[in-house]
């Protein structure tokens, strides 16, 4: 789960950046009008000082310009080029089918406002500005596969012939102390099984710097997570809620971990999980998303008139 959000950290961080620009030409409208014999005009508002020099609002915009314009362009002329497909298609995204996509994006997290609040922290997106990203991803995605046609019998031998994929996965919200040795690891079982506070023993005798500090907490953790040791899971896989075990030995010591909670999955209702697949068959047949946007924007004649954005544009994200 933590992989799940540092994938999506990176898949929305382009576009957070990107926004920056269109933020920063809605300041001009945000400030109270200035009029031009005050200060020489909007553009000459100082935004801030240091010292006795100022920064104002026209040398901002040059900077945000010359930083993040070609990557706001680029991302401009990609949704016109989208929306223009999508409309002469006549395909539309309905509000049902964004709801579904951030809800699969939130996998990882604890809570929707966890989630929300971690992509405004991180990269600076608004819900707002997440829907948008995930409305054009929708779009293209139906615009790159409309002419693709995947048969039943393609779907269904897909299914039988990757039975993991459709298991229905476990998940561990799991607190671990880490100690030196096998005495020590004794010795935290005992005052834990006793009744000490977990949270309390892992701050002071967890080894492990990553998680001393927030009680020894690992969050959500998917049943053949990588990068956990593989006895530890298959341990937290045979407790309850609540328990704790003895003294588990990995490569970095001796772990005593506390099951805090766990869930599975729902199982997947079978016409959904042949649309979902049959979606997945149809882009893999599909170009590169990247490349069928590019061509988009050569159908739709898509024209740079400013040399200097126009030698640096960004290709499609």
């Amino acid at each position: 789960m933590r992989k799940v959000k540092l994938l999506w950290g990176i898949i929305v961080l382009l576009s957070a950046i990107c926004m920056v620009l269109v933020r920063m030409t809605m300041v001009q409208t945000a400030v109270p009008e200035v009029r031009p014999e005050d200060n020489g005009g909007s553009s000459n508002i100082v935004v801030a000082t240091v010292g006795n020099k100022k920064i104002s609002l026209k040398m901002l915009e040059e900077q945000v310009y010359q930083k993040y314009g070609t990557e706001m362009l680029g991302r401009m002329l990609d949704h016109l080029s989208i929306q223009l497909e999508a409309d002469e298609r006549k395909l539309q995204v309905e509000d049902a089918e964004i709801a579904e996509e951030l809800l699969r994006m939130q996998a990882g997290y604890e809570s929707e406002e966890q989630f929300y609040q971690s992509m405004q922290e991180q990269v600076g997106m608004t819900r707002k500005e997440l829907r948008e990203d995930v409305y054009f991803k929708l779009l293209v995605e139906k615009a790159a596969t409309s002419d693709i046609v995947v048969g039943d019998n393609e779907v269904s031998a897909y299914i039988d012939d990757n039975p993991d994929e459709f298991t229905q996965k476990r998940e561990f919200h799991i607190q671990m102390i880490l100690n030196e040795s096998l005495e020590q690891a004794n010795r935290t079982y005992e005052l834990a099984f006793e009744g000490a506070d977990f949270t309390t023993l892992a701050k002071e005798r967890s080894l492990d710097t990553n998680t001393a500090s927030e009680g020894g907490d690992l969050g959500w953790i998917e049943e053949h997570d990588p990068f956990l040791p593989i006895n530890m899971l298959e341990k937290a896989k045979v407790m309850k809620p609540g328990d704790i075990s003895k003294p588990i030995e990995t490569s970095e010591g001796y772990v005593v971990i506390k099951l805090v909670d766990q869930v599975q999955e729902e199982p997947q209702d079978p016409e959904e999980l042949q649309n979902n697949v049959r979606k997945q068959l149809a882009l893999q047949k599909a170009p590169p998303i990247k490349d069928y946007i590019f061509s988009l924007r050569q159908k739709w004649k898509a024209m740079i008139n400013v040399p200097s954005l126009k030698e640096g544009i960004a290709p499609p994200n």
